[in-house]
């Protein structure tokens, strides 16, 4: 524990509305004098040191990539150095970039399905079950319209497409601009 001077305890200062209360008799009356002062200046002192402690030493935490523990001071999340939070960047941005991997495969594997099966501008009707076969994936486009009878189309470049059904059978329906 630090050793307060005891010229701290000297300061003079102007008595403040906490040090004073009302008696029975309805007169203000000091509290405890000096003595008050003393202890709220040592007691504001131990919380100011105490404080500074805190900032000095930091606080200890474990390591997001790693699980390593160090003591940090803020908000530090990784080891200090940046192998832990480059790597951490590199996982997180190649899961984001595997994803649009995958929607831009699959977009690009439906335009060439499409225009296999559409290559001049027009409407046709396909069977579904042979355009799955062809690894046609109806999830995969960027963009939808609804024309004025209410049917959903789905965009691919400059193709749209949905789907239709009559009895048990399952039709594509692709048009080219």
């Amino acid at each position: 524990m630090k050793n307060y001077d005891k010229k701290f305890f000297k300061i003079n200062r102007e008595p403040l509305i906490e040090d004073f209360f009302v008696n029975k008799k309805g007169k203000t009356e000091q509290l405890m004098g000096k003595k008050h002062k003393e202890v709220t200046t040592f007691t504001q002192q131990m919380l100011a040191d105490a404080d500074r402690r805190q900032h000095m030493i930091g606080k200890v935490v474990k390591c997001s990539y790693c699980g390593e523990v160090f003591v940090a001071k803020g908000t530090r999340k990784y080891c200090y150095g940046d192998e832990c939070r480059n790597a951490e960047k590199r996982y997180r941005q190649s899961i984001v970039d595997g994803l649009a991997a995958k929607i831009k495969k699959g977009l690009y594997a439906n335009y060439k399905i499409l225009n296999e099966l559409q290559p001049e501008s027009g409407e046709s009707r396909i069977d579904y079950d042979k355009v799955l076969k062809k690894g046609f994936d109806q999830n995969a486009f960027y963009g939808t319209y609804i024309n004025s009878i209410g049917e959903i189309w789905h965009i691919v470049g400059e193709y749209y497409f949905t789907f239709s059904h009559k009895d048990e059978m399952r039709f594509l329906h692709i048009y080219k601009k």
